[in-house]
């Protein structure tokens, strides 16, 4: 039986970083990698360039987190709130902080 999926990690800085590969069919696979805020699918072709890149990745991705240090508050009714994190689900976002960064800055 072939293992259609993989769970690996690389290290930066003496900090484990984990990433998975899941085949989609024989062109595609789907990487994730919450560290370096990537869940989509590539094509085989690339998978080699993205995992040399990936420590790059991490890095930027950490380095724009820390600059994220504002926050906005506002109010919402119950149905405002839920519909906006439908929304932000449905745009295949994790957070609904994500989605209204999107949405604001276009």
């Amino acid at each position: 039986m072939q293992k259609n999926s993989l769970n690996h990690f690389v290290t930066l800085n003496n900090k484990k970083y984990s990433y998975s590969l899941k085949k989609i069919n024989t062109n595609e696979t789907y990487f994730d990698c919450e560290s370096a805020n990537i869940a989509q699918s590539f094509l085989n072709g690339d998978i080699a360039n993205l995992l040399i890149d990936l420590p790059n990745l991490i890095l930027a991705e950490k380095e724009y987190k820390e600059k994220q240090e504002e926050v906005i508050r506002f109010r919402v009714t119950l149905e405002d709130k839920k519909l906006i994190e439908e929304k932000a689900g449905k745009g295949g976002f994790k957070t609904v902080s994500d989605y209204l960064r999107v949405v604001a800055l276009k």
